[in-house]
């Protein structure tokens, strides 16, 4: 297969490492989660994940001579992607040395896409389609933490990035981290969606893995399901709340002492996603605070009693 490429005047010159066989393996995936415009999605996350570039222009012209896609349908596939959690948008970022370009999105590591739908994949696939698929799976995430580095938002030990996102895709980012490292995880929510389908499936895969789980809600909502989940995974996880609506729209993830990520619930509600604005942290003075900030409303909720 011939590889895709382009030149464009004051960008210098683009070399798209993409195959066509690479946008047909998330094709594939994307149509079995039920993604608008599965193929226009999967050509824009493929080329993002493997050549991580920074313009529009450059994903476009690869778009186009790899699979014979516009500009209005990748823009369209691009939107989905966000909408579904699979991609988060880079508002700005400040104190790092990490040039994101104008075309800034985080895509979710192809390994926790391939968590959530290999099971249902392998009901209609070949069996050598789906040995093939896992296979080059390595492929894809070598390079995706390359470009995307250990926490999966580019930036390493120093400043911060603004995002806006879905719920999803936290719960995506959190759980590749999860399934990396495997380190404590702290959790501030509304306690209302989280309960809800599909998040509560992310959720369980999380406390499968064996990590710690700390939990603040704040709302009494769905109480009867948190306390389930107590009796379910009794060590792996502690869960306190609020009795009223406390702590407004914050929404605050803590994963062990090097990342956190501090976000607000976008108003008025809506079930439209991205639904969330939220700053990651990596500098591990930073972490430190927030990591103060969730004890100290620890603190100040209510124990889950069974």
């Amino acid at each position: 297969m011939t590889k895709g490429w382009c030149s464009w005047m004051g960008y210098g010159e683009f070399k798209s490492i993409v195959k066509l066989d690479h946008i047909q393996d998330f094709e594939m995936m994307f149509e079995r989660m039920k993604i608008d415009r599965p193929r226009e999605a999967a050509t824009y996350y493929t080329i993002l994940i493997l050549d991580s570039p920074k313009e529009f222009s450059e994903i476009l012209r690869a778009a186009e001579e790899l699979a014979n896609i516009t500009r209005r349908p990748l823009e369209t596939g691009r939107a989905s992607l966000l909408r579904n959690g699979i991609i988060a948008e880079v508002l700005f970022s400040a104190k790092s040395d990490e040039n994101f370009g104008r075309e800034s999105y985080l895509p979710v590591h192809p390994r926790v896409i391939w968590e959530d739908i290999k099971e249902n994949l392998k009901k209609v696939v070949a069996e050598d389609t789906y040995t093939g698929l896992q296979n080059r799976l390595n492929e894809y995430s070598k390079t995706y933490d390359e470009n995307f580095k250990k926490y999966g938002i580019k930036i390493k030990r120093s400043g911060n990035v603004t995002l806006r996102y879905s719920g999803k895709w936290i719960l995506y980012n959190i759980l590749h981290n999860c399934l990396e490292k495997k380190d404590y995880l702290r959790m501030q929510i509304g306690g209302e969606r989280l309960f809800d389908e599909p998040f509560i499936n992310y959720f369980k895969k999380f406390l499968d893995l064996d990590i710690k789980v700390e939990l603040i809600i704040d709302s009494e909502t769905k109480i009867d399901i948190a306390k389930q989940l107590k009796k379910a995974y009794e060590d792996n996880l502690d869960i306190r709340y609020f009795t009223e609506n406390t702590s407004g729209t914050m929404r605050n993830y803590v994963f062990g002492k090097e990342l956190a990520i501090n976000g607000i619930k976008i108003l008025p509600e809506s079930s439209d996603e991205p639904s969330y604005i939220g700053t990651a942290y990596v500098n591990l003075e930073d972490v430190d605070v927030l990591n103060a900030k969730f004890k100290n409303m620890w603190e100040l909720a209510k124990p889950l009693k069974q």
